[in-house]
């Protein structure tokens, strides 16, 4: 009989560390874009060229952990190298931000739509994408 109460606590203390070695899921809490540091209201920016972008995600998991992502854009720019962020706690959003310089006083960039995402590769796999338009005068 003792060694069966030995086995017990055994599994039991096992399933409890099991527990906390369990991946979290990462999710994203929300997403912004700034213009020149002035936020874009509608993802729209009207004004002057070139223009400097901000574009920020919150990120949130269900426990502490590290994420790992990386930044791409619809003309074929991408981070160079994967980046990470501690997220310390449940539930807790995290901003993370991708700058981008754009537009100029020609035609091409008159009237510009474009987007940036960011893709998540850990804890889990996840991308949120951010469209906008701007309007260079």
């Amino acid at each position: 009989m003792r060694i069966g109460k030995t086995a017990s606590m055994v599994g039991f203390l096992f399933c409890l560390g099991s527990l906390s070695l369990m991946a979290q899921t990462v999710r994203i809490g929300g997403e912004s874009l700034r213009a020149n540091g002035e936020v874009a209201k509608g993802f729209q920016y009207t004004g002057s060229c070139p223009v400097d972008l901000q574009f920020g995600w919150g990120l949130v998991s269900t426990g502490p952990t590290t994420v790992s992502y990386h930044f791409v854009r619809n003309d074929g720019g991408h981070s160079t190298n994967s980046q990470s962020v501690n997220i310390p706690q449940a539930d807790r959003s995290v901003p993370v931000y991708e700058k981008w310089r754009l537009g100029a006083n020609t035609p091409q960039f008159a009237s510009y739509t474009g987007w940036v995402k960011i893709l998540i590769d850990s804890p889990n796999a996840l991308e949120g994408k951010i469209g906008f338009t701007i309007h260079c005068q």
